[in-house]
């Protein structure tokens, strides 16, 4: 895409909206992360605290969660890398 054209108000709008965009898709991860790890992790509700098991699942569950999504961040930019090449 050509951008060539747009004046500096527009592409101030634009920075801000991917920011914006940005924002909310990491929201959105870390929601699924803390949903996910969550359910597979905390099951008994009885107590004010997590057990010693329950936090080690859900540390667990939250670095496997990270490294994933960096894995697929890093693919999606590698598989774009190759779309844009010449």
């Amino acid at each position: 895409m050509d951008f060539s054209n747009v004046t500096q108000k527009e592409q101030k709008k634009l920075e801000e909206i991917n920011v914006d965009l940005t924002m909310s898709a990491i929201s959105g991860t870390y929601m699924t992360m803390v949903g996910r790890c969550f359910s597979q992790c905390v099951n008994d509700m009885t107590s004010k605290s997590m057990s010693r098991k329950e936090e080690a699942c859900v540390k667990t569950c939250g670095e496997k969660f990270m490294k994933f999504q960096q894995r697929v961040e890093l693919r999606f930019n590698e598989e774009s890398a190759n779309l844009n090449a010449p």
